[in-house]
């Protein structure tokens, strides 16, 4: 499968955001997620880390 976790990182704290994630859209301030069921959050951030093979994502906030 090509689903991956999204996790929002604070300081040096990661929190799982949201599971079996299959599709990401980068928005000006923030990233827009959603899950293979249809389940979808916007996360005020940006990306600053993607490992396809590890299936991690992760949204750091200023």
């Amino acid at each position: 499968m090509c689903e991956s976790s999204v996790y929002l990182k604070k300081g040096n704290k990661e929190d799982l955001i949201l599971k079996d994630v299959v599709f990401i859209r980068p928005e000006k301030d923030s990233v827009f997620i959603e899950d293979i069921l249809g389940e979808s959050k916007t996360i005020d951030g940006k990306i600053t880390l993607i490992d396809l093979t590890g299936h991690k994502i992760i949204i750091s906030q200023a």
